[in-house]
């Protein structure tokens, strides 16, 4: 029987039986971008500055699972290319420009669902919150460990402040209001919506696999990397286009000391 079970759960893990549970992509608002990088986000994709931090808040509720916040950080430094750390107590009032800032409100139960994301401009700096709901988690971790439930929704919501998923694989619950914000179809995906074929898929996914969905699925993941891609290929070229004009005004220099 137990034989039985975990070749269920191999076969209900794979790509083919993801397919069958993947949810129907909807029309994306028509400003959306059709090309790279889409909507994807540079400051925490891209080594812009020297480090990620994420400022935890406990505003109300039992405090956060240390674990998933360890998680999410070190999702964050790998992608984003550079240190990612966090810290308990509010938001500094003077921002660090050589810093990337997450601001992660634990709420309790002022929410009536599982998280929420956004950001808002503090001086010249742009900060990214996360709301956590944690005490949703507890009613469910009879099912799975709380400090995975919390992981994987901080980093659901990571992947909101990331620009994920592009418009080809990518879906709003209640389309076509775009107020929830877009998910990925794919059931594998952190960044999915515990909709009714996702949670019948990650029955076997996560309770028998032992897989959770801490991170995005194959097809978010080439999309990050074909963004950093391009953004690299434009860096490269704005640096051979300094060169060229650093040795046209060199040329001229020595042109006119040889008069």
């Amino acid at each position: 029987m137990r034989a039985t079970l975990l070749a269920l759960a191999v076969v209900a893990s794979s790509g083919c039986a993801a397919s069958l549970y993947r949810e129907h992509t909807t029309p994306f608002p028509p400003a959306t971008p059709k090309a790279v990088p889409w909507s994807l986000n540079r400051e925490l994709l891209m080594p812009v500055n020297q480090r990620i931090l994420f400022v935890v808040e406990v505003v109300a509720g039992h405090a956060p699972e240390r674990d998933a916040l360890n998680r999410l950080a070190a999702l964050a430094q790998r992608y984003g290319e550079r240190p990612a750390t966090w810290t308990l107590g509010p938001l500094p009032t003077s921002l660090a420009p050589d810093t990337t800032y997450v601001h992660v409100r634990y709420v309790g139960n002022q929410l009536n669902h599982w998280g929420q994301s956004y950001w808002r401009r503090i001086g010249g700096h742009i900060v990214y919150v996360t709301e956590i709901n944690q005490e949703m988690h507890r009613k469910w971790k009879w099912f799975l460990p709380e400090r995975h439930l919390e992981a994987q929704t901080l980093i659901h919501e990571y992947g909101h402040h990331l620009g994920l998923p592009p418009f080809d694989h990518g879906y709003y619950r209640d389309y076509p209001d775009f107020s929830d914000g877009a998910h990925c179809i794919n059931p594998d995906c952190a960044l999915s919506k515990p909709r009714a074929r996702a949670l019948l898929y990650n029955f076997w996914h996560v309770a028998l696999a032992r897989h959770y969905l801490e991170d995005y699925c194959a097809q978010c993941r080439a999309n990050i990397a074909a963004a950093k891609d391009y953004w690299r290929k434009q860096l490269k070229g704005a640096r051979v286009a300094d060169l060229v004009a650093w040795a046209s005004v060199a040329h001229r220099v020595v042109a006119r000391a040889v008069e």
